[in-house]
């Protein structure tokens, strides 16, 4: 490998983790936005049903049913981010030893 390839290398790699690290904000407020109306839609479905007269062992299981879609969005937007982060730490890492390829074929001449 040339000094001018890892060059190029490095370029991609610190342009691909500029383009993640303007992702995190979006991540960010979607998984808040989620974690907020999962939590919402749940409580006003287990007040519902406790104002139904429903017998309190079975609230939490039923209303967690009917609010599952919420809870879908919750995770995969919690997973989302946690992916971005990960794929943030590997472009740091391949950055990391791009860097130190670098170095050596400074010395190497």
């Amino acid at each position: 490998m040339d000094s001018v390839k890892v060059s190029q290398d490095m370029e991609r790699a610190i342009a691909a983790l500029g383009r993640e690290g303007e992702l995190s904000l979006d991540l960010i407020k979607n998984k808040a936005k989620a974690m907020a109306e999962y939590d919402k839609v749940l409580g006003v479905a287990i007040g519902v049903k406790k104002a139904d007269g429903m017998a309190v062992s079975i609230i939490d299981k039923t209303c967690k049913g009917e609010v599952s879609e919420y809870l879908y969005r919750k995770i995969i937007a919690e997973e989302s981010l946690k992916a971005h982060y990960s794929r943030m730490e590997q472009l740091k890492a391949q950055l990391n030893g791009l860097q130190s390829m670098n170095r050596f074929l400074e010395y190497k001449v």
